[in-house]
């Protein structure tokens, strides 16, 4: 092993309450202080120190009061009347977190004497049964406006990047700065050599928002009109984030898996929890309120999932299953509930592509080969339209018809169709998963044979089903295809477009309690002379920085601006993503915090928080400006008007952001309903009558059946790669490192992973004390061990402890416990690498983007943890 350097971090100090720079009148700096250099060149952030020590944990904290951040006392509490109500002088107003778990949940802030004092979940009416939104992070909102690493002010970059050496300037001076780097890009190798790396720090936002696209291939970027316009009007090249693309991706595009309402859960008999935690963290809160529901109607509660969260331990089972092996369970209860008939065969033959018939290249059957005539169908808009749609065998009529028209599909066969052979999508997906018994689960999964077998058997007979799947499921490299599993589950046991019956998580309740807008103008994303862009998912620069060529072409990136995102502190793989940053010339960070991404960066610009900026959120509600920003922090929209003025576009931005809103929203059907700028504006949230809606959603793709095959498979990031017939329908491969062959686990023998809940996110909630409470041991991030695991290595909880594998290494306390899968490790996501004594736990991922999603692949990644003499227990 190397040796280890002590990092001789030290916390930053809190100031008394009276000497808090944000409290009362904020005091401008004078010119000269404005100019002083910050330096911490004794603490740098090369790749190195990025892997063994917490090289800038003290120059973080001490630039903290001098490189544009603050620190705040947590012990004031907001005064209360005699009758618990708040004060008369008290003002709320209704924002969101804005970023990263995609809850959009509604929250109100208690403003006094311009200061935030609380923020808390949105209160509404009693008979809103189950609604109440938010959670502990959303409550901690107050330490990231005023905590100690928020960032104030704009800094420069005068030292080697990640030298902590930093030059306090102007906004002028920003501005100007950013334009000429950029514009000296763009004139010398063209608009698409800069870039804007987007991520979800500040999404739903609709003038605010970084890009936040899910599909590459659309032009149509999803982002805020601050970006999108400085897009659209430069060429300039979208950089988009994997994080939990696999189900992104193939649940919006590829599949469209339907999503029922939050208030059917109590209609299925049994709900499948996997990947997902919806106890403590889903994007829609209320979800665990409705699936207590169920269980109190009498519905069986299985949690599938390598840790023992408050999920699993309110469950009527748990199935501790191994990391990235999902694939394998589902072909394996497929193949159970086949073989015990106990398949669903209406639903596969009526409501699926099972019966839909395809040739030796896996291409469907279609009216035009049959030589039939085609089909008239009426789209949306009432327009008649002829389809060749895809055939079927209909048994009734001894004939190929349109799968539409077929009396009775053949589900199993094999047919001649005028000299060309073809069978039926159910015989191929059979024939895909046969080598994926249940004893080869049981064995692939560290699962008991008998407990797969129960499971199956519960999902195909104690009906309707509904498999809650959620983002926690899909960050390995082959996650994908528990997509196709998943689907393929829903048809075999006809859990899809029935009460109680689906294979997704649930809708947000936003569309159920908010009275959203009728209809939007979107005219605000056109803009004249728009120029063509690409948008590439942002973890291909470590390729395209090592080549200088994407998909074959010649591709230079010279300047990078990150926004909304953390890259270094959340990617997969930063250690090599790191060093593509080296290659780029210039690299700015719009943020909130003085991140990893930011120390590494040329210039930062301070960018507002909610309750900070007006915005409108996409769950259907105003975000509401209650304080000014704190220093000079500026909402993301004002910095892109300010950029691109200097740029030259002197009129790209026609309009303030609050005409861009009103623009939007005053349309005639909404001022019609009485919801246009000027309520929302007020209110914050308009709330609806509320109806328990207990709606079962059809499928909405184009065919209107469940798919769980694809004829093609665009990829999300497109290099020209094809995919064979077995990729695009349920199976199983087994992960890129993190699997039981691979040779390297004679020295890393642990299956590491991550994950969300109450307390961990990404890091936007970094360096916040009311949340390390409950997260730190000893006052240090933890691993979880198995107590197999920890005494085979003398470990015991609160030992300090150093888990490495060949792309990084952390130090950090250890908390020994029966409830996670015996040979792996889980290891805390989203705190800043300075938070660890030692290394940093996101460097112990890979850079690895799957071919089909380029989906982040957190839990990929194979291990060894150590105890280190000496250490604290």
């Amino acid at each position: 092993m190397a040796n280890w350097p002590d990092s001789g971090s030290l916390p930053a100090p809190h100031l008394p309450v009276g000497q808090q720079p944000f409290l009362g009148q904020e005091r401008v700096p004078s010119s000269n202080e404005r100019r002083e250099k910050v330096t911490t060149s004794e603490k740098k952030l090369t790749r190195r120190s990025f892997l063994t020590t917490t090289a800038l944990a003290a120059g973080a904290m001490a630039t903290a009061g001098m490189a544009g951040c603050a620190s705040v006392s947590t012990d004031e509490k907001p005064e209360l009347s005699e009758t618990g109500e708040m004060a008369a002088e008290e003002q709320t107003f209704v924002s969101t977190c804005r970023g990263n778990c995609g809850g959009g949940c509604a929250l109100q802030a208690r403003v006094r004497e311009g200061k935030i004092v609380s923020t808390h979940p949105m209160t509404f009416p009693h008979d809103y049964e189950g609604v109440e939104q938010g959670c502990v992070k959303g409550m901690a909102n107050p330490l990231r406006l005023y905590g100690a690493h928020r960032l104030r002010y704009p800094m420069k970059l005068v030292g080697e990047r990640g030298s902590g050496q930093w030059e306090q300037i102007s906004w002028d001076e920003a501005i100007d700065l950013l334009a000429g780097k950029l514009k000296a890009a763009m004139e010398e190798y063209g608009p698409a050599s800069v870039c804007i790396q987007g991520g979800a720090g500040n999404k739903a936002a609709w003038l605010n928002s970084g890009p936040l696209q899910i599909d590459n291939n659309n032009t149509n970027r999803s982002m805020g009109i601050g970006a999108s316009r400085f897009m659209r009007k430069t060429g300039c090249t979208v950089l988009a984030t994997g994080d939990d693309m696999s189900g992104l991706y193939f649940r919006n595009y590829l599949l469209q898996i339907p999503m029922n309402a939050l208030e059917d859960l109590p209609n299925a008999k049994t709900i499948v929890v996997w990947g997902s935690n919806p106890a403590e963290a889903s994007f829609a809160r209320s979800s665990w309120y409705w699936i207590c529901k169920a269980k109190e109607a009498g519905a069986k509660v299985v949690t599938i999932d390598p840790l023992y969260t408050p999920t699993a331990a309110h469950s009527d089972e748990w199935l501790p299953i191994k990391v990235g092996t999902d694939a394998a369970l589902m072909c394996a209860m497929a193949n159970y509930i086949i073989d015990h008939g106990l398949a669903d065969a209406d639903c596969l033959a009526r409501k699926s592509n099972a019966p839909f018939l395809i040739d030796a290249d896996g291409k469907y059957l279609r009216l035009s080969d049959t030589g039939a005539a085609l089909e008239e169908v009426e789209d949306a808009e009432g327009e008649i339209a002829e389809e060749d749609q895809p055939v079927v065998w209909d048994e009734a009529a001894q004939a190929f018809v349109s799968y539409t028209k077929a009396e009775s599909p053949a589900v199993s066969g094999s047919f001649d169709a005028n000299g060309k052979s073809v069978r039926t999508v159910y015989d191929a997906v059979v024939e895909n998963i046969r080598p994926f018994t249940v004893e080869f689960a049981a064995n692939e999964c560290r699962l008991p044979t008998d407990q797969i077998e129960r499971l199956a058997e519960l999902v195909a007979t104690n009906t309707p089903t509904t498999f809650h799947i959620d983002w926690g499921i899909e960050h390995t490299y082959t996650s994908w295809r528990i997509y196709f599993g998943s689907a393929f589950l829903a048809a075999l046991t006809g859990s899809v477009g029935v009460s109680g019956g689906a294979y997704s998580t649930s809708r947000s309740l936003g569309a159920t309690i908010f009275d959203a807008p009728k209809a939007l103008d979107m005219s605000c994303f056109e803009v004249e002379g728009e120029l063509p862009s690409k948008c590439i998912t942002g973890d291909y620069l470590v390729d395209i920085m090592e080549t200088g060529k994407w998909a074959g072409e010649d591709f230079p990136v010279r300047a990078l601006v990150v926004q909304a995102a953390d890259p270094l502190d959340n990617f997969s793989g930063p250690t090599d993503l790191m060093k593509a940053y080296e290659k780029i010339d210039f690299i700015c960070t719009i943020e909130l915090f003085m991140t990893t991404t930011a120390h590494y960066s040329d210039l930062v610009l301070p960018a507002a928080l909610p309750w900070e900026a007006e915005d409108f959120s996409s769950s259907g509600f105003m975000c509401q400006k209650a304080i000014d920003p704190i220093g000079e922090a500026r909402g993301d929209f004002e910095i892109f008007v300010d950029l691109t003025r200097a740029m030259g576009y002197e009129d790209l931005f026609d309009k303030t952001g609050e005409e861009y809103l009103r623009g939007m929203l005053d349309t005639p059907e909404n001022l019609e309903a009485g919801l246009g700028y000027d309520i929302y504006h007020e209110q914050g949230a308009v709330l609806k009558d509320y109806e328990i809606e207990t709606f079962a959603t059809p499928e909405s793709n184009k065919l209107g059946v469940t798919r769980f095959y694809l004829e093609e498979m665009q990829p999300r990031d497109d290099w020209g790669q094809t995919f064979p017939m077995s990729d695009r329908m349920p199976n199983y491969e087994h992960n890129i490192e993190s699997y039981a062959e691979n040779p390297d686990r004679e020295r890393y023998p642990l299956y590491g992973f991550s994950s969300h809940d109450n307390y961990h996110g990404q890091s936007v909630w970094a360096h916040n004390a009311w949340l390390d409470d409950f997260r730190l041991v000893d006052g240090k991030p933890f691993c979880r061990l198995s107590e197999k695991a920890a005494a085979e290595r003398g470990i015991q909880t609160g030992d300090k402890v150093r888990v490495f594998n060949d792309h990084g290494s952390c130090v950090l306390s250890a908390l020994v416990t029966k409830g996670i899968q015996e040979d792996s490790v889980w290891v805390p996501h989203g705190f800043f690498w300075d938070e660890f004594e030692e290394g940093f736990a996101q460097t112990l991922t890979g850079y690895y983007p799957d071919p089909v999603s380029s989906n982040s692949n957190f839990n990929d990644w194979i291990c060894e943890v150590e105890k280190i003499e000496g250490g604290a227990r």
